[in-house]
Parts: C-alpha cells; sequence; structure tokens
C-alpha cells in the first residue's frame, strides 16, 4: 500500500541548470596557467557542452577565439554580440556554406580536397586552419612532407591561421600519445606556421602539446577527461530538480515501470520532477545516488521520462519543492557517468530542451 503524504501542481515545478559562470572563468585560468605561452581557442560546440553557448562565451572574454563545430553554432554567437574570433572547426561543405561563414567573419579549418576545391572558387578573406590526421582517422590530411608542403603551398595566398590535429587517446594512451605529438612536430618543424594539437586531456598530461595553440573544451566546464583526477576544476553546471511528491511505502512495494526495485521494510521515497527526456541518463544503476535534504539518497526503480524516485532516510527532512542535486559540486558528473555506462560529455551534451539555464556569478550560486 502506499499513501501519499505531499504533493504539487505538475505546472509549478521545474528542472534546472545552474551554470556558474565564475567557474568558467577559473577553469579558463587553470588552462593559461598550465600553457602560459599558448594562446587558448576555447571549444563551446554543441550548446557550450550543455552550458550554453552565448553564456559560456559571455563568461570567457580572455579568450583568443572560440571553436565551434557547425556554421549554425557560429551564427548564434554572431547574432547575439558575440565578436571574438570564431572557428567553425568542421569547416564548409559547399559554396554556399562558405560564402555564410564569410558574412559571419569566421574563420575555418580545411580538412579535405574538396574544401580546398571551393576556395579556389568562392572568395573568402578569413583565417584558414589547415587540419592534418594524426591517428583519428575521421578528418585532416595525411601529414606526409611532400602532401603538406603541396598543401600549405597551394594556401599560400589565405590568411593561413595554422596547422592542427586532434589526438584519438590522450586520455588513456600514453605512449602512442607521446609518439603522435612527436610525429607532428617533427612533420611540421621546417614550416614557420603556428600548431595547435592539445585538448582538454593532452593540456593537463600532455605539456609538449602545447605549442601554438591549445583548444580546451570539457576541461572549461569544470569536468576532467581522467575520472580520478579533478586537477582542481570547478564544475560549472548543478543540475537540480523539484521534489513534487513524498510517498510511503510498505515491505513488497515497488516503485517505477516493472518494479525493478521493492521496499523491504516501510519507507519514505521521494519524486523528482527529472527524468531522461531532461538528460537524467535512464540507463542509471540502482547505485547512484542524489544529494537532497543535506545527505545522498540513492535512486529508486526506473528512471522514467519525467520522473526520479528516491529513497529518504528514516526521519530525513524533505518538502514537497525542495531542490535535489542531480550533479554537480555535491554529486560529480563523472559518479552518474560511471553509474550509467557512458562518459560527462553524453550527459552534459544530452540535457533537454525544457531544462531551463540559469546563469550566475560566483556568490549568486548559493550554498556550497
Amino acid at each position: 500500500m502506499i499513501r501519499m503524504t505531499g504533493s504539487m501542481a505538475a505546472d509549478s515545478v521545474a528542472v534546472q541548470a545552474t551554470i556558474d559562470c565564475s567557474a568558467l572563468s577559473f577553469n579558463l585560468g587553470v588552462v593559461k596557467r598550465l600553457a602560459p605561452a599558448s594562446k587558448v581557442m576555447c571549444v563551446i560546440k554543441a550548446d557550450g557542452y550543455g552550458h550554453g553557448a552565448v553564456a559560456s562565451a559571455q563568461a570567457l572574454p580572455d579568450a583568443d577565439a572560440f571553436g565551434v563545430a557547425r556554421i549554425e553554432e557560429a551564427a548564434q554567437l554572431r547574432e547575439c554580440g558575440i565578436t571574438a574570433p570564431v572557428t567553425v572547426l568542421e569547416g564548409p561543405m559547399d559554396e554556399s556554406q562558405l560564402r555564410r561563414i564569410q558574412g559571419l567573419g569566421a574563420d575555418i579549418v580545411l580538412h579535405s580536397p574538396h574544401q580546398l576545391d571551393l576556395l579556389d572558387r568562392v572568395p573568402f578573406d578569413h583565417g584558414v586552419w589547415l587540419k592534418v590526421t594524426t591517428g583519428m582517422n575521421r578528418l585532416g590530411f595525411n601529414a606526409s612532407g611532400l602532401a603538406l608542403s603541396g598543401l600549405l603551398d597551394r594556401l599560400g595566398r589565405s590568411r593561413l591561421l595554422g596547422v592542427m590535429t586532434h589526438l584519438a587517446s590522450a586520455d588513456d594512451d600514453h605512449g602512442t600519445t607521446a609518439d603522435l605529438i612527436n610525429q607532428f612536430r617533427t612533420a611540421l618543424s621546417g614550416y614557420d606556421v603556428p600548431l595547435s594539437v592539445a585538448n582538454s586531456a593532452a593540456i593537463l598530461a600532455f605539456p609538449q602539446a602545447h605549442l601554438d595553440w591549445v583548444r580546451p573544451g570539457i576541461m572549461l566546464y569544470g569536468v576532467s577527461p581522467f575520472a580520478d583526477r579533478n586537477h582542481g576544476l570547478r564544475p560549472a553546471m548543478t543540475l537540480t530538480a523539484s521534489v513534487i511528491a513524498i510517498n510511503d511505502l510498505n515491505a513488497g512495494d515497488s516503485v517505477g515501470y516493472h518494479g525493478i526495485w521493492t521496499a523491504e521494510r516501510r519507507c519514505r521515497v521521494a519524486v523528482l520532477a527529472a527524468g531522461y527526456a531532461d538528460g537524467y541518463p535512464r540507463e542509471v544503476s540502482q547505485e547512484a545516488q542524489v544529494w537532497l535534504g543535506g545527505c545522498r539518497c540513492r535512486v529508486v526503480g526506473r528512471v522514467s521520462m519525467d520522473m526520479i524516485c528516491v529513497l529518504l532516510a528514516d526521519g530525513q527532512q524533505v518538502r514537497i519543492g525542495d531542490q535535489a542535486e542531480l550533479w554537480g559540486t555535491r554529486i560529480p558528473i563523472h559518479e552518474v557517468a560511471a553509474r550509467s555506462g557512458t562518459i560527462p560529455y553524453t550527459l552534459l551534451s544530452h540535457i533537454g530542451k525544457r531544462v531551463s539555464r540559469r546563469p550566475v556569478y560566483g556568490a549568486q550560486h548559493g550554498e556550497k
């Protein structure tokens, strides 16, 4: 038997991502301390890794440039008044896209012969990065000497910003990664062009990869690519959800779809207004926890589209409308990811459209 001891109207509840903009600025400071001689291209693709691209850009005025994956992302920044250099990392696909990038005043990355041909046909007077592949084998030209020389000669009339590559295993394959960094540097050693190798993992683990430009992504948002090392980064996002019901359960009562959890004794369960439609993973295990009412509470039952259920401790004081932290400063996102068989990148980029994002600075961010 289940007895509901509290409830509230659905239209008065919310799930919210509070974005600590001061943390973004702090984390950029970490980048600059680690790579003091490098310029920094802050990667804010995928809506700022779920944090909001415009808010992220506004919180990072000391960035030397911003990196986005697609033209629409560059357009959003320009439409919202971001005037800093912006690089479209996937570059143009056709002539119309190249013209649009030209109109946005953005820079491009060239990674294929098709794009070189576009530059021959369409006037483009903004910056160009050349991308070579070093083992990822997704986008990029081969870095062999003769081919590279010909590419750079062909781009001689363009405003060449430099040559970049992207490392495939900087977060877990130190031997191979170190070799690839050395190979890239050796291949470009005879050319007087700026070089860019380091993503977040390489910034943290491979000082020899810092070179002229670094391109931090996930670490700007306070998430280390290394699950066992935080490196002093400050989480920028705290994802919270309201308590919308508190139920008394008897021994033998189950919770949620298919009854995958059953109460062993009398207990109370709080229902939170967040589910997989908001970005909380359906796959999360029954060992996952949230922070509610001053302590950790275990997730019980299947995560549904709109709701999560959590087990309350005996005597725990929780009321309708209280906020539970799903991840943030008390529940590390790495922990949620590990209990869901995924990575923090996936969780952040899957935040649902109906989740409100509230940018705050420092003292406004509430209790820590």
